[in-house]
């Protein structure tokens, strides 16, 4: 079986050929530079991310050490702006409960509110692994699957259509080529392990 440096190099060499067909592929169709080279530059990304994904269901591969990373990132991020956002009605939330349950707080309201956020991070952050092992259960399960990852990548599409309804047709498109071009890679890290007969 190939190593994580194998998939990486491969991943990028399909991540660069990729890239530039779909730049040329968008703006052929769009008639727009700026598109067609954002789109490009978000076709070889998720072309590498795709060549790399699949081994994210081993718990010592450098794929999933990197997925760890970006999801704990990804949800300390998203607590930290939930707790931004409605900070002030968190902590006259934290205010009412400690008032309802008749305990005194040993620090201010405000304190407690930051702390409770510190809290639910570490915890949230440390289930992710546990996580990822829970959903992808097994080194070469589904993740290695050819069928599995199409009917996904087909799900997501689907969704994205419908999701991005509201925008221009060519942005719609565009959008659902690069999604793809993540299949493109999963293909690229599942032909290198021989799953495509």
């Amino acid at each position: 079986m190939p190593n994580y440096p194998t998939h990486a190099r491969w991943g990028k060499i399909g991540a660069g050929a990729i890239g530039t067909l779909v730049a040329v592929m968008i703006y052929l169709f769009s008639n727009s530079i700026l598109l067609s080279l954002a789109a490009g530059l978000a076709a070889a990304a998720a072309t590498f991310v795709g060549s790399i994904y699949p081994d994210i269901d081993h718990h010592t591969s450098t794929p999933r050490q990197k997925a760890v990373r970006w999801f704990q990132g990804l949800l300390v991020f998203a607590i930290a702006s939930l707790a931004g956002l409605g900070w002030t009605e968190f902590v006259g939330g934290v205010e009412s409960i400690s008032t309802r349950a008749g305990v005194t707080l040993p620090v201010s309201p405000e304190v407690t509110a930051a702390v409770t956020v510190v809290l639910v991070a570490i915890v949230a952050t440390a289930l992710v692994d546990p996580l990822i092992g829970l959903v992808t259960n097994r080194h070469r399960g589904w993740t290695h699957s050819v069928p599995i990852n199409a009917v996904l990548v087909a799900l997501l599409l689907g969704g994205l259509w419908f999701l991005l309804g509201d925008l221009a047709f060519e942005r719609r498109v565009t959008a659902l080529v690069v999604t793809g071009t993540f299949y493109a890679g999963t293909l690229i890290h599942l032909g290198l392990d021989g799953e495509i007969p």
